[in-house]
């Protein structure tokens, strides 16, 4: 046990994540913001630079045998343009990839795809960027790793339990703010009942988070637990309970989730703390901070002992 709670603690020094946005943006109206590309768009050109450098070739020497400038070679490595199927093609066989027809299909698809495209839609510049590239990233992926040192994670919440949490001491004032998170906070989990394809979903979850209380609506917690309990039934969710007297687990102050996605794109993780946040797509880091995913699940409960725990927790307190 100590060996796994020490690799857990080793993993997470070596891990340096540096905050890319405030824990809680500032909105700003519209008309006063400049939005950058959409998100996949820049996933595009992230992917097909990655690609370039695999096949040794440097950005100007790219362009030349694409048969355009540099200055657009470097626009669509930054997102800022869209790319059409044939250009797709030429880059991807360019770069030595050749009848990657799916690939193909999600590049195009990627950067062709616009912002108010999904249900986000009416958001897009009333919140932080970075809040809009996360919902946009859950919204594509196959399957996802969550962990909460603290609380129980979004795609879980019942509805009680989001408004308690909007109209708390972190949004006193703010009324409209508060609603709009919260109707966010909901339209995330459209992702766990898709037709046909709903997300597989594997969280950890702090049995702390099962002992919150809100004096203000008492009734809520029971409605949460009823609902993770339903949740954990589920044949494409797994949920584990980490037991609050594991030390390393306890100790984390920073929630992560893992973000899976179709070829050919790879996973990303959202790091989230107290401090802020950030995005990492480094094969390297991402592969470190699974490592730590397994080494926690590994302490937590297994499946069935953790919807055992949550029907515990609901007949003690609430029957």
């Amino acid at each position: 046990m100590r060996n796994i709670e020490r690799e857990i603690r080793e993993l997470r020094e070596h891990l340096s994540v540096s905050p890319m946005f405030p824990a809680t943006a500032r909105m700003l109206p519209m008309t006063q913001r400049k939005l950058p590309p959409p998100v996949m768009r820049r996933r595009v050109g992230g992917l097909l630079r990655d690609f370039r450098e695999q096949a040794g070739l440097g950005p100007g020497a790219a362009a030349k045998q694409l048969g355009w400038d540099s200055t657009r070679q470097g626009r669509i490595e930054r997102g800022i343009y869209r790319v059409s199927e044939g250009d797709i093609r030429k880059m991807l066989e360019t770069y030595g990839i050749h009848g990657d027809e799916e690939a193909v299909r999600e590049l195009t698809a990627a950067s062709n795809e616009s912002l108010k495209s999904g249900w986000w839609a009416p958001y897009v510049g009333r919140i932080s960027d970075a809040l809009l590239d996360f919902v946009i990233l859950e919204s594509k992926a196959t399957s996802i790793q969550v962990q909460h040192p603290a609380i129980i994670p979004g795609l879980f919440q019942a509805p009680g339990y989001v408004r308690e949490i909007f109209n708390g001491p972190l949004h006193p004032d703010n009324r409209e703010l508060s609603g709009m998170l919260s109707a966010i906070r909901m339209a995330r989990q459209e992702v766990l009942h898709r037709p046909g394809d709903p997300v597989r979903l594997h969280a950890l979850i702090s049995e702390a988070a099962l002992l919150h209380r809100f004096p203000r609506a008492p009734g809520v917690m029971k409605e949460q637990l009823r609902k993770l309990a339903d949740d954990a039934g589920q044949p494409h969710i797994t949920i584990q309970i980490v037991p609050v007297d594991v030390p390393a687990y306890a100790a984390a102050n920073q929630a992560m989730t893992i973000l899976h996605f179709r070829h050919p794109w790879p996973a990303a993780v959202s790091i989230d703390s107290s401090l802020g946040g950030s995005f990492l797509d480094e094969p390297a880091e991402v592969s470190a901070l699974s490592v730590v995913f397994e080494k926690i699940a590994e302490l937590a409960l297994s499946a069935e002992e953790s919807r055992d725990r949550i029907n515990l927790h609901l007949e003690e307190n609430f029957s």
